[in-house]
C-alpha cells in the first residue's frame, strides 16, 4: 500500500478538487483504471469539480450554473444507476456540521458523514454500482471503508500548516468479483 504524506498551503481552496492530496488520489486511481471512451466516472458532491462523467451535487445551484449534471441526493443518483455500471466513484461529501452549513445552508440535510445509516446505505449503492476493478476516491477526516469488498490501495494525507486538521484522501480498489443469474446477484470473493 502507498501512504503519502504531503504539505499543502494554509490558503487552500475550498474546492477540494485543488488540494494536491485530491488530485494525487484521483491520478493514481485512473492509473489502476485508465480511461477509455465511455469511461464512467461518477463524483457524488462535485460542486465545482470537472472531473466526473457524472457529476452530481444536492445544491441546484450547481446545476443551474452548468458544474453538474444532476441535483439529487447521492443515494438517489445511484439508484438510478445499473450495477456494475461506474469506474471510478468520487466520494467527498461534507465532513462536518460545520461543512454541511457553511456548503449546504438551506439545501439537503444534516452531515451526511455523521450519519451512519445513511453512509451505510450510501456504501451500499456504491458496492452495487462500481464493476468489479473499479475504484473509488474518497476525502475525509478518516479512514473508513467506504463500502464493503473494497480493499485500501494508497492513502494520501494533506497536511497543513498551523493547527488545521489533516484531510485523508484514500483510494480504495473493488475486489469483488459479481455473477448474474436471472436477477439474482452472486457475490464471489
Amino acid at each position: 500500500m502507498n501512504i503519502q504524506r504531503i504539505s499543502e498551503s494554509t490558503g487552500a481552496s475550498n474546492g477540494t478538487h485543488e488540494h494536491l492530496g485530491y488530485l494525487r488520489a484521483f491520478a493514481d486511481a485512473c492509473m489502476l483504471n485508465p480511461p477509455y471512451d465511455g469511461h464512467v466516472i461518477v463524483d457524488l458532491f462535485a460542486r465545482m469539480c470537472p472531473w466526473g462523467t457524472i457529476r452530481n451535487d444536492l445544491n441546484p445551484q450547481f446545476l443551474e450554473e452548468g458544474f453538474t449534471t444532476h441535483a439529487l441526493d447521492a443515494i438517489a443518483l445511484l439508484k438510478t444507476m445499473e450495477m456494475g455500471s461506474a469506474d471510478i466513484i468520487l466520494l467527498d461529501p461534507p465532513f462536518s456540521d460545520r461543512m454541511n452549513q457553511d456548503k449546504y445552508e438551506n439545501v439537503g440535510r444534516a452531515s451526511l458523514y455523521t450519519d451512519p445509516r445513511y453512509m451505510s446505505e450510501l456504501g451500499d449503492e456504491i458496492g452495487r454500482v462500481l464493476r468489479a476493478g473499479g475504484v473509488v476516491v474518497k476525502a475525509g477526516f478518516n479512514s473508513n471503508r467506504p463500502s464493503k469488498n473494497l480493499e485500501l490501495s494508497s492513502l494520501y494525507i494533506s497536511h497543513y500548516a498551523a493547527s488545521r486538521n489533516d484531510v485523508l484522501f484514500s483510494v480504495w480498489l473493488q475486489s469483488q468479483t459479481r455473477l448474474q443469474f436471472l436477477n439474482t446477484t452472486v457475490d464471489l470473493i
